[in-house]
């Protein structure tokens, strides 16, 4: 018996690497329920190949009064664009918008999530066909993302020049430190073990997307502006996060820590001051020179 206790543990810890990286790597995929025109906006549909050939589908919806200015949003990990149009859809009163599923999320194809390496591709994408096919209405370019969307928002804006301004709520610093976050705190695992789930991960997509994560690359922003928002009630992102990004930062940079908000709860919380917020903050740095 004490010669197969080796065995044991070695297959528990095979079973756990297994199954939560299947936890990040594999969704549910959530369904559109609704669409811009359940809050009276018109939009269309578009579908995008990402550089290594995966399908994104998402809508374009014009703005109520004609702008060059656009503004994607960019949803989190386990949702899609459909969780965070009603968040976000007051936007369009001032701004062309774009929302989208990231890939293995709603009606978007893959297979595989990696929280930010892979979806950073996603976004990539996105940008590039309304810098091409859309560019009348994408001549100042945003982005507004929520957690996983935030953290992809602020390394692909890092590199790309073409994004003027980063809104991120709710965003995550690290991928190692959420994944030992949500392993701790959701499935009560002890931080010794996390380490199977991140080789794992690893292995299984075959690069470390701690590599894409936001907090070695949000300084690169600067001097274009990034936003933070953080719930002062999340157990998923805490304020630490905000504050350690926008220590990272460089100018011009802004963090509003809103009290009783939970995880992306900061327009339900303050919905007048959240409005007023990111508007004022797309309208001053994307509007025409």
């Amino acid at each position: 018996m004490i010669l197969a206790i080796p065995f044991i543990l070695l297959a528990i810890a095979l079973a756990w690497g297994w199954f939560s990286s299947n936890v990040i790597l594999h969704q549910l995929r959530l369904a559109n329920d609704f669409n811009p025109k359940s809050f009276g906006f018109e939009f269309e549909t578009f579908k995008v190949l990402t550089a290594d050939q995966v399908e994104l589908v998402g809508w374009f919806v014009p703005a109520t009064k004609p702008t060059n200015a656009c503004v994607i949003v960019a949803h989190g990990w386990g949702a899609n664009r459909s969780d965070i149009a009603g968040a976000s859809i007051f936007l369009a009163n001032k701004f062309n918008l774009v929302f989208f599923d990231f890939r293995n999320h709603g009606n978007s194809g893959g297979d595989k999530t990696s929280l930010g390496c892979l979806e950073v591709k996603d976004l990539q994408a996105v940008t590039q066909y309304m810098k091409s096919q859309k560019k009348e209405f994408a001549e100042r370019l945003g982005v507004l993302g929520y957690s996983m969307g935030g953290a992809v928002a602020i390394t692909e804006a890092a590199e790309n020049l073409g994004i003027l301004a980063v809104a991120a709520d709710s965003s995550f610093t690290s991928y190692k430190e959420v994944v030992y976050r949500y392993g701790t705190n959701f499935f009560h695992a002890p931080r010794l073990i996390i380490p199977i789930t991140l080789f794992f991960a690893q292995s299984r997509l075959g690069f470390d997307p701690e590599d894409c994560s936001p907090i070695y690359h949000i300084a690169k922003l600067s001097p274009r502006p990034i936003f933070l928002i953080q719930g002062g009630s999340d157990d998923r992102v805490p304020v630490s996060d905000g504050e350690q990004l926008l220590a990272k930062a460089g100018e011009p940079k802004e963090l509003w820590i809103v009290k009783e908000a939970g995880h992306n709860g900061a327009k339900e919380s303050a919905p007048s001051e959240y409005e007023e917020r990111v508007s004022g903050f797309f309208e001053k740095y994307l509007k025409s020179k």
